[in-house]
């Protein structure tokens, strides 16, 4: 397959004519079905059973998620057209008559009018930086160190990745359109890129966007809106939203290829503990096998694997092995030859088992098309949790297959094409591997982190975005790369810290950790044979600032976890672009603006990403002030101000308007509590507004909370003077009362409380923390129990 070679309209020939269902191309025909699902979400699907014949679509978008009317129509022209529009008439996107719905051969295409203010997002995971004109793309999953040069993946020019997402945020002006092919293949994608060797076109055709794929139904979905958040979360629903993840899991996580067992980790987790650094997962590359056989631990690392795993676990230590899909072509090995006997595999076109070449040499590959392979898949990993594994790391489910020829491997028994199904096959494994824990614990939350992902995979697991490199160019591309893949359906990701490949020095392990410690998963990661990396080899220095950064995220667990209880709840993204939640200021083009992002509504992050950087400018976005979390002063939004950072310091600010839940004090272990809070208002002096959250505790690891085993309180604060009020009112109470701690800034030197039970008034005394930089001035009052 080419990488960079696409397909172009002009070797397609287009619909010209529509009438009661069908498309006329020339002297043949298609049919075409539009639908208003509601809630301003289309779906557009062709049927032509001789150019088409096979749906191989096995992974089904939530077409019934939406129950609303919607405010847009979308139009099919007598010319074949496709028109949307607003309730009023005025044009949101469309394609010209006779030049929209293309065929060429098998393939197809849907050519639109590209605009002169438009801009472009999402497209899963690329490291092409966030805004999207002028760029011509395929999605097609990949091992992207085996199937491209490591001088382009040491650069970071690599496409595509590893998780394919065929979809495009469109912004036109005020209004926003979001557009998801719905296709298990590759599909590609042009936003405008330049295809002349003069750079000039003769013809000078209009200038025009397209996507298609080389076969398969032509079916996508058109969500319009009119901001990037509302789009966002309608695309999350249709796509399948994260499930709430266990507390854990948001914590620090700390992997190497070498780690081997036990006794490795045990030293890990002395070490932590020594160093009184908060670190929930202890991760095992593919060492801790028998001979890479999935499935299996090695017998020279483990002696008793769950008396072993449950000695950790009892230290608050989670332990998540790596899980490849290969398997091990071996005589009297128990997983292959079980397969070989359920007839689970991929076939070759020979009816034969395909064999790739991967970790444990020859490998079978399990046909996660197939309900019975998931099931047969499903039941080792519920062996495999029964015996202590606490999750899973998924990876090489490209799939990867060495050097041997991906047209080989085919599904369905062997009577389907490999592309039918290449990009799903992740989600096939990602949903057996969930299902099978579940099997093992009912009622407790699954988590699982996979490589390769498709759109719909958000349903069963997280994503880190691969083998990545340790220098500056791979820490600026992860901001964008994050940002995208939350914009396009897959909220859970982050980028291994400080980089996989390559030796991460101490200005860079500094620099990344303080980009990412609020990135929605944090994991440090490193290839054998590469320097240590943990977070006190670098010396005392970095291990004080990466420690207290990692502390810093523990505290702020509670405020992380209510954004994924959105999530799950309605499909708000967690870490985001400014531009999803503002608009632009005067003279700021905040869709242009990629190395800051929001972290929920209350916390902005402006990283320092280039080496030897001390100063940088930093955008405020919105109305009103924001808090600067180095100084504590408020600062006026709608403008751009200039920050400065020592090795100690990021810049972080606090959005004004918000309650902002926190753990107390310093977080010295993993150990958390979600009914026990410091709650800090930001509200500066003068402030006029009033601010509100609706905050839930749970146990964070069970379904309890489904079955009522939750509490929920009402929270609204608003300033007068010096005065803090706070207004509790108890919603549910079902996992008990909270422990609360009011923290005000700016000059706050009292509250009064209103709780059901009555009026308090409390003295706020002063109290000095250290968010980022010199220690914030700070006045917290006593516990209370509402």
């Amino acid at each position: 397959m080419y990488f960079h070679k696409i397909r172009h309209p002009s070797n397609f020939v287009f619909a010209h004519g529509a009438d009661a269902g069908t498309l006329r191309f020339g002297a043949g025909q298609a049919g075409v079905t539009l639908r208003d699902l509601g809630e301003d979400v289309f779906h557009v699907e062709l049927a032509d059973p001789g150019r088409w014949p096979l749906d191989p679509r096995l992974v089904r978008m939530h077409d019934d998620a939406f129950a609303g009317a919607s405010q847009h129509r979308l139009e099919l022209s007598e010319g074949a057209g496709l028109r949307l529009l607003r309730g009023d008439g005025h044009p949101v996107l469309g394609g010209r008559d006779a030049a929209c719905l293309g065929v060429c051969g098998s393939a197809w295409l849907l050519q639109l009018e590209r605009e002169a203010g438009m801009r472009f997002y999402g497209q899963g995971e690329k490291v092409t930086g966030l805004e999207k004109s002028g760029q011509r793309t395929k999605f097609w999953n990949l091992d992207v160190w085996a199937d491209h040069p490591m001088p382009v993946v040491i650069e970071g020019q690599a496409d595509p990745q590893y998780a394919a997402i065929p979809y495009l945020l469109i912004r036109n002006g005020e209004d926003w359109v979001g557009l998801l092919v719905d296709h298990p293949g590759a599909v590609f994608m042009d936003t405008g890129s330049n295809w002349f060797f003069s750079g000039h076109d003769d013809l000078q055709a209009p200038p025009s966007l397209w996507v298609g794929a080389d076969q398969g139904v032509p079916a996508f979905y058109l969500i319009a809106g009119r901001s990037a958040a509302s789009v966002t979360r309608r695309l999350q629903r249709l796509v399948g939203k994260t499930p709430l993840p266990p507390l854990w899991s948001l914590g620090h996580h700390q992997c190497r290829w070498g780690y081997r067992g036990p006794r490795d980790l045990e030293r890990l987790h002395e070490a932590f503990e020594a160093h009184q650094f908060p670190c929930d997962g202890l991760w095992l590359d593919i060492d801790y096998m028998d001979r890479y056989k999935v499935f299996t631990v090695s017998p020279e690392h483990f002696q008793d694997p769950a008396a072993e795993l449950r000695a950790l676990a009892d230290k608050g230590r989670r332990v998540v092995p790596i899980l490849d899909p290969g398997v091990k072509v071996e005589a009297g090995y128990e997983v292959a030859e079980s397969g070989l006997r359920a007839g689970i595999f991929c076939l070759n076109p020979e009816g034969q088992p395909y064999v790739g070449f991967v970790w444990p040499g020859r490998t079978w590959f399990p046909d996660f098309s197939l309900p019975e392979a998931r099931t047969w898949w499903a039941d080792y990993a519920r062996r495999f949790r029964e015996g202590g594994f606490h999750g899973a790391w998924l990876d090489m489910n490209d799939p990867s297959t060495g050097a041997a020829e991906l047209d080989d491997m085919r599904f369905q028994r062997g009577r389907w094409d490999h592309w039918t199904y290449h990009n799903t096959y992740a989600t096939g494994m990602a949903q057996a591997t969930r299902e099978g824990f579940l099997a093992a614990q009912p009622d407790e939350r699954p988590f699982l982190v996979a490589r390769s992902a498709a759109a719909g995979s958000s349903r069963y697991t997280a994503v880190w975005t691969g083998d990545n490199w340790s220098n500056w160019h791979h820490l600026r591309a992860a901001i964008p790369c994050t940002l995208n893949l939350a914009l396009s359906g897959l909220p859970f990701n982050g980028p291994d810290v400080p980089g996989f490949g390559g030796h991460a020095d101490r200005e860079l392990a500094l620099a990344w950790y303080k980009a990412g410690f609020l990135f929605p998963f944090l994991r440090n990661h490193a290839l054998q044979g590469t320097a240590q990396q943990e977070p006190w080899v670098f010396g005392p220095e970095v291990l004080e600032v990466v420690r207290h950064y990692v502390r810093l995220r523990y505290k702020l667990l509670p405020y992380l976890y209510q954004l994924w209880v959105a999530q799950e709840a309605d499909g708000s993204a967690v870490m985001r672009p400014l531009f999803h939640d503002f608009d632009d200021p005067p003279g700021l083009a905040l869709d242009r603006v990629d190395d800051q992002f929001l972290v929920g509504p209350a916390l902005m992050q402006a990283p320092l990403l280039q080496q030897g950087q001390a100063h940088r400018s930093v955008v405020l976005p919105g109305a009103g002030r924001w808090m600067d979390a180095g100084s504590g002063a408020f600062m006026a939004a709608g403008r751009m101000v200039h920050a400065s950072s020592d090795a100690r310091s990021t810049p972080v600010y606090l959005r004004e308007g918000q309650l902002l839940p926190m753990q107390p004090g310093e977080r010295l272990s993993q150990a958390s509590d979600l009914a026990d809070l410091e709650l800090h208002v930001i509200l500066g002096g003068g402030c006029r507004e009033s601010a509100e959250l609706d905050y839930v505790a749970d146990d964070g690891l069970t379904y309890g909370y489904r079955r009522g085993l939750r509490s929920r309180w009402s929270l609204r604060a608003w300033r007068e003077g010096e005065t803090l009020h706070l207004a509790v009112r108890c919603l549910a109470a079902g996992h008990g009362p909270l422990r609360l701690r009011l923290v005000g800034y700016d000059g706050a030197s009292a509250a009064v409380v209103e709780t059901a039970a009555g009026t308090q008034r409390l003295a706020l005394v002063p109290h000095a923390w250290r968010f980022s930089g010199a220690p914030l001035a700070a006045a917290i009052g006593p516990a209370l129990t509402v």
